[in-house]
């Protein structure tokens, strides 16, 4: 596997996006999820009050029709799947009809070029909005953009981590 560089992990982020607007023509919509208990809640809480601290008013929705992508992108955190133009193409179909508001958030690339989660899960709400603010400019202006996101949760190296994608609403 080749190891990439910032410059071409940005340029395939970028091609990410763009394959994802072009493959969400013709698609239908998914149906909204409402968590009320559990981990992905307690991360979306987390979230909701990092954006009224950020002074962001709407509070972001769970979507379930994004699943797939974060399923997609916890296979790349966990080096499963390598982040290629393959990898960017199927990111953009399983993010189909949305318009996804950047990169895949809580994922980051390491010193050697490979992908790493960087979201680590606790059950302590204000420690996870804590955490929010030492993510990347990048993930918090698409945390503070969002309207729709999906969250998923997995263990790696026997530590808890989540990600997530982020939406600014359907096509």
């Amino acid at each position: 596997m080749k190891k990439m560089n910032r410059r071409e992990f940005l340029t395939l982020t970028g091609a990410a996006l763009a394959m994802m607007a072009l493959a969400a023509c013709g698609s239908t919509p998914s149906t909204p999820a409402v968590p009320t208990t559990g981990e992905e809640a307690k991360v979306l809480e987390a979230i909701n009050k990092y954006r009224a601290a950020a002074g962001v008013k709407e509070p972001l929705i769970l979507e379930n029709g994004l699943k797939p992508a974060a399923e997609l992108v916890v296979k790349i955190a966990k080096g499963e799947m390598a982040f290629d133009a393959d990898a960017a193409e199927a990111l953009g179909k399983a993010a189909a009809g949305y318009n996804v508001s950047g990169r895949p958030i809580g994922m980051s690339m390491n010193s050697s070029g490979s992908m790493m989660p960087v979201c680590v899960y606790t059950e302590n709400v204000d420690l996870l909005v804590k955490n929010l603010s030492m993510l990347d400019e990048a993930d918090q202006t698409n945390l503070k953009s969002a309207s729709l996101i999906a969250i998923q949760l997995f263990e790696y190296g026997g530590v808890k981590y989540w990600v997530a994608v982020a939406a600014n609403g359907k096509k």
